[in-house]
């Protein structure tokens, strides 16, 4: 099954409940912001998997610290309840896979959703350890190497782009560059706003 479908099926209605309780928010608005944010860890995780070096240390992270175990007590992870690892540790996580890009990404949803920038910054943390693990899950019950692993995210990129148009595959690809100086200016921003609002469907 393709990365994104086990994604929707592991971010069902119960998860997003959850995540929604916890962060005091509405599940219909948590569910705008991970359609957002989701799509654009994908991304950047396929771009930091294009070339040789980048897919051997994504399949040997996950392999050391992400085999998709998290996904078995999701309820817990989702509470905070389970043990403080790299495997949990979102911020971490963000930190390696968007470096100063994070930022961004941040501004950008929270603008689209209207979350302030706290429950956003919560939400990308909660979502990057869940993205990791489905990934490793996939690795481990289909025995992935490096070069399966980056196939799988071109993949689901490809899916992804299927439904954009040029002008949203050109904006989310300036918002995730890996060449970027780490800013996103005010009017790029905005633009940004009615570009993702009618890739995702919201209106």
């Amino acid at each position: 099954m393709p990365l994104m479908d086990m994604l929707t099926q592991t971010l069902g209605t119960t998860a997003v409940n959850h995540m929604a309780k916890k962060m005091g928010v509405d599940s219909q608005l948590t569910r705008a912001a991970i359609s957002l944010a989701v799509p654009m860890l994908i991304k950047s995780l396929a771009n930091n998997a294009s070339n040789k070096e980048g897919a051997r240390s994504l399949n040997n992270a996950l392999e050391r610290d992400h085999d998709g175990s998290l996904l078995d007590n999701l309820t817990g992870f989702l509470d905070g309840n389970t043990q403080q690892s790299k495997t949990t540790d979102g911020a971490g996580i963000l930190r390696h896979l968007l470096g100063d890009r994070r930022s961004n990404v941040e501004q950008v949803i929270s603008r689209d959703t209207g979350l302030d920038s706290n429950t956003t910054q919560g939400l990308l943390e909660t979502l990057a350890p869940i993205v990791l693990g489905q990934l490793g899950r996939q690795k481990r019950e289909q025995n992935l190497d490096d070069f399966d692993i980056a196939m799988l995210l071109k993949d689901a990129e490809r899916r992804q782009e299927v439904e954009q148009t040029p002008e949203q595959r050109g904006f989310i690809g300036s918002l995730l560059d890996k060449d970027g100086d780490g800013k996103i200016d005010a009017d790029i921003a905005q633009k940004g706003l009615g570009i993702l609002s009618s890739l995702f469907g919201r209106r």
